[in-house]
């Protein structure tokens, strides 16, 4: 192979791993609009509630779309669709949040599965450029409160400072999910580099942080996905508190065209995808306020309890505006977009009311979540009692 230079619409097929997902959907559309052959890897193309969108994407040209049935955990599932292609962006992950899954098939989904796509790249013999949809996860580590993570920052600096039951050992692996999921993208982000190397392509990686913004399918009101926690707000639902750095979908997904299409990037290069300024890094209660300006007939929830914040994380978007010109949106347009497409596709129904009647402590309205409607599966029951 030995062939990393960048990638166009005029140098064949792309492919796209996790095409029916949130972020990976909207990567396909980024690269249709922009006239690639793009083939879209899926659990299952038969299924239109997840994969009619895409489909659909023909419509709109100037590229187009095929649909490719691609199983993560099987080796050898992408070395077909891979063949001719010159680029693959990987978005397939294992989060979590499907049922029977356990924090070691998190890792595995990360880290073992990643392995096969390179093997997968590697058979094809035409792919040159790879860009991994890692997590800010592979980035946020043990630091002071204050502390502002660069593409320079890795999760598992500063290990010292993590309290036993966090280390990275195969141990806490086998029962914590965020463990799980951290140290399977970081290891998989090095392993790509690594491999990029000796193959003589390039390999970049994506780390986003809180994505929001508009849902494509209606199948993108997923459980624990930020999007659907946007969605739980317009219902009056109060979350514990947390710290928002938001970044908006389609600039997840610009990003990732414009680092394979770019000439100035190399081997290894990370981009951070996260808040364009701190207007995007904000309390829950901040991001409720902007929400209750949009809305002001809803009675938008914040938080379920008050009570100490820690301010975090704390990263601003810059390598993808300086380096590749993305051109980012407001965090005000991703909000009302993110919830516009939640009410169009009739996924939620607002809670009509004034500030103070959302559901929080000492007013229990009855208002269930879809954020988090049952116990999240890759959770140990020993560690959670």
């Amino acid at each position: 192979m030995g062939d990393s230079k960048p990638v166009g619409p005029s140098d064949g097929p792309v492919a796209v791993t996790g095409s029916g997902g949130y972020i990976g959907s909207h990567i396909v559309l980024n690269l249709v609009q922009h006239g690639y052959e793009v083939r879209a890897c899926v659990r299952d193309k038969t299924n239109l509630l997840n994969c009619g969108h895409l489909s659909a994407m023909n419509n709109i040209g100037p590229g187009s779309v095929t649909l490719w049935e691609c199983d993560l955990t099987r080796a050898g599932d992408y070395d077909e669709v891979f063949k001719g292609c010159s680029g693959v962006f990987h978005a397939a992950a294992e989060m979590g949040n499907l049922e029977g899954s356990t924090p070691r098939k998190v890792y595995e989904g990360c880290f073992t599965a990643t392995k096969m796509i390179m093997e997968s790249i590697k058979n094809s013999g035409t792919v040159r450029r790879l860009v991994y949809t890692s997590s800010f996860a592979a980035v946020g580590h043990a630091a002071d409160e204050g502390h502002v993570h660069t593409e320079d920052c890795w999760a598992d600096m500063d290990m010292a400072k993590r309290p036993e039951n966090k280390q990275w050992t195969d141990e806490v692996v086998e029962h914590d999910r965020e463990v799980a999921y951290a140290r399977g993208k970081a290891e998989a982000e090095r392993y790509v580099y690594a491999e990029a190397e000796k193959m003589g392509i390039a390999a970049f990686g994506v780390c986003p942080c809180h994505v929001i913004g508009p849902l494509l399918s209606a199948s993108h009101q997923r459980p624990w996905s930020w999007q659907t926690r946007i969605g739980d707000m317009i219902e009056g639902y109060g979350h514990p508190r947390m710290f928002w750095n938001i970044v908006d979908v389609r600039d997840v997904a610009e990003t990732q065209r414009l680092i394979a299409e770019s000439p100035d990037n190399n081997n290894g290069e990370r981009y951070n995808l996260v808040a364009t300024d701190e207007s995007g890094e904000i309390r829950q209660t901040e991001l409720q306020a902007i929400m209750r300006k949009m809305y002001p007939d809803v009675a938008v929830a914040g938080v379920y309890r008050e009570g100490k914040w820690r301010d975090g994380p704390l990263s601003v978007l810059e390598k993808p505006i300086t380096q590749l010109g993305l051109k980012p949106h407001t965090v005000e347009e991703t909000i009302r977009d993110n919830v516009d497409s939640l009410l169009t596709w009739g996924l939620v129904k607002p809670l009509i009311g004034h500030a103070g009647e959302e559901q929080r402590e000492g007013n229990d309205l009855g208002i269930a979540s879809k954020w988090s409607p049952h116990e999240y599966p890759a959770t140990d029951p020993a560690t959670r009692k």
